[in-house]
């Protein structure tokens, strides 16, 4: 086999590759200089694979560092998307080096995604777990996480005050609706009522 024909693609760095005289692939400079692909010369069918194994690979962690660019993500979420243009094995590879080079660490993400979901969103540790693993978090790192943080003394009441005492004033089953609705948030029971019963003392002390 032998490379018949290479042709720069306009305002760009690719190039068309012609082996045998008919069309084969369009590889980037980096791969094309890499694995000496010029005009004449010889090649084996071994030899082109591995040049698209590696082109490929090359422009999996190119989009993984694009993402990257703009957004976190855990190595599984990164692993699931890369995996949609890509081989499973080549999107593993990836994800694998971005590791080692320190691009890619759940155990941060993990942190980043309790404090928002716990402090900003303001839900229980249940509820935020849950949410970890949604994004592939592992079962253990995403409880270790949520653990970690530790939300302002009385914050689930002032959650309470400023979005559910309106509900609690005007609905006669008001109580149990945002009871209902604090544990949705992953709030445990006793800790959802004790906030509501304390809020609804306070709209009743208010009234006389």
């Amino acid at each position: 086999m032998i490379v018949t024909g290479l042709e720069k693609m306009e305002g760009s760095s690719r190039w068309k590759v012609e082996v045998d005289g008919e069309y084969w692939n369009i590889l980037d400079a980096e791969i094309i200089v890499r694995f000496r692909l010029k005009k004449g010369a010889a090649v084996t069918e071994e030899l082109l694979r591995k040049a698209l194994d590696a082109a490929e690979y090359r422009r999996a962690r190119e989009r993984a560092l694009y993402l990257l660019d703009r957004k976190d993500y855990s190595s599984w979420e990164l692993e699931q998307k890369l995996a949609r243009n890509v081989s499973p094995e080549t999107a593993r590879k990836v994800v694998e080096r971005l590791q080692e080079l320190g691009l890619l660490n759940d155990e941060e993400y993990a942190r980043k995604l309790a404090r928002h979901y716990v402090l900003q969103k303001h839900q229980g540790p249940r509820r935020a777990v849950l949410e970890l693993r949604k994004r592939g978090i592992d079962a253990a790192l995403a409880a270790e996480a949520v653990d970690e943080v530790e939300p302002e003394e009385g914050e689930l009441l002032a959650l309470c005050r400023r979005k559910y005492a309106r509900k609690l004033e005007t609905d006669e089953k008001g109580r149990e609706k945002v009871i209902a609705a604090l544990m949705r948030l992953g709030h445990g029971y006793y800790d959802a009522a004790g906030a509501v019963d304390a809020v609804i003392e306070e709209l009743r002390q208010d009234d006389e």
